[in-house]
Formats: C-alpha cells, structure tokens, sequence
C-alpha cells in the first residue's frame, strides 16, 4: 500500500477516505439529477464503511501508549480525554494524511519514529 496520502482539496480529501475506507458508493446523481459536485460528494459518504474501519484502527492500537498519546493529544483539540475522539480528530482534512503515513509506517514504531513525530508536532 502506498504510505504517502496527499489532497488538497474536499474532494480529493474525501476520496482518500472512500478508498481507504473501502467505501461503497452509489452514484447519487442517479437520484438526484440537478445535484452540484459538492453535494453529490457528500453523498457518496458511507458512515459503515467509516465505522468498521475506525473499530479496526482502535483495536490495533487503543493499548499502544504511542497511539495512546496521539489519541490523547488529538482529543484535545476538542477538550476531551477520550481516546475514540482522538481517533475521529485524526480522520479529520488536517491530520489524516500524516495519521495515514503513522499506519502504514515502514520505520519501528518508536518515540523517534519519522511519521510519529512529524504527526506529534501538528497536533
């Protein structure tokens, strides 16, 4: 899997999530025939695809403390402590490629890993 998520906009940002997420997608403009882009995009969101894959994440992780601190730190951002919110800061535009590259990490995951501490730093 490519370790590198790059966007620079909603739409490119939402499709890194449908394809890492492994979203299904029906086509909404075949309900709705006078849908703007960004409507029908929103559309194409799939909150079970979403929650599968963020329940996969948490189990992997919720009892590594390097994990721990990243979920820690990113629910600040919404002055909470709960480690499942920090998860969601982390799927958010600003944080999700750098949290994609802390996944796919080919470096030992450590304190002095280059995606984790590149993550640490933004949050």
């Amino acid at each position: 899997m490519n370790s590198k998520i790059q966007y620079s906009n909603n739409s490119e940002y939402r499709q890194s999530l449908r394809t890492f997420c492994d979203m299904s997608c029906n086509d909404p403009s075949v309900i709705y025939e006078d849908i703007d882009d960004e409507s029908k995009d929103e559309l194409l969101y799939d909150p079970d695809s979403m929650e599968n894959k963020m329940e996969e994440i948490y189990e992997k992780t919720r009892y590594d403390p390097l994990w721990i601190n990243l979920y820690e730190k990113a629910a600040a951002k919404f002055f909470s402590t709960n480690n499942e919110i920090g998860l969601v800061v982390l799927f958010s535009y600003d944080y999700f490629s750098a949290f994609y590259a802390c996944l796919e990490t080919q470096e030992p995951w450590s304190e002095t890993n280059e995606s984790y501490t590149f993550l640490l730093s933004l949050l």
